[in-house]
């Protein structure tokens, strides 16, 4: 019986270089994070200050997000400049990042009827099975992650969702 090959498959498949696609994401959320970063600028001035509130908590989730993605930005151009990286984004596996973030803003644009907790655990769900996560750590791991944000949010910081 003869065998088969079967290189068609990674003949037609997009390749990108990972270190373009950080350098893409990178500025693509870097972006959002100034547009939110400027959206929570008149928040944080209607703030009492004396707690974790609508002003100060959501002005430093945007000065994290700014912070970070700034430096996950610089890394990504100094490995695109020195051509360290050679690992490729393969079509399938960017599919699952758009999938991802779909996941990611479909969640957060209902997470007020959704909740803290379900609304992380239906994230969370989503982009490990995305990820390639198969195994029991899909059931387990999801609803751990909602219940923490639950009690660091809602029960130890007083942070409700509407």
């Amino acid at each position: 019986m003869k065998k088969i090959n079967d290189t068609h498959t990674s003949d037609h498949q997009f390749r990108l270089p990972f270190s373009v696609l950080e350098v893409i994401i990178s500025v693509a959320v870097l972006i959002i994070g100034i547009f939110y970063l400027i959206e929570t600028l008149p928040l944080a001035s209607m703030a009492s200050g004396s707690q974790v509130g609508p002003g100060g908590f959501p002005l430093g989730i945007a000065i994290i997000t700014v912070t970070l993605t700034s430096l996950l930005l610089i890394s990504s151009v100094i490995k695109l400049i020195k051509q360290t990286d050679s690992h490729h984004v393969t079509f399938h596996r960017f599919i699952y990042v758009l999938i991802s973030t779909g996941i990611i803003v479909l969640i957060g644009g209902n997470l007020e009827s959704l909740g803290a907790f379900f609304g992380t655990w239906i994230m969370a769900t989503g982009i490990m099975f995305c990820c390639g996560e198969r195994g029991l750590r899909l059931f387990i791991l999801p609803p751990c992650i909602g219940a923490a944000i639950y009690v660091i949010f809602v029960i130890a910081l007083g942070v409700y969702f509407p």
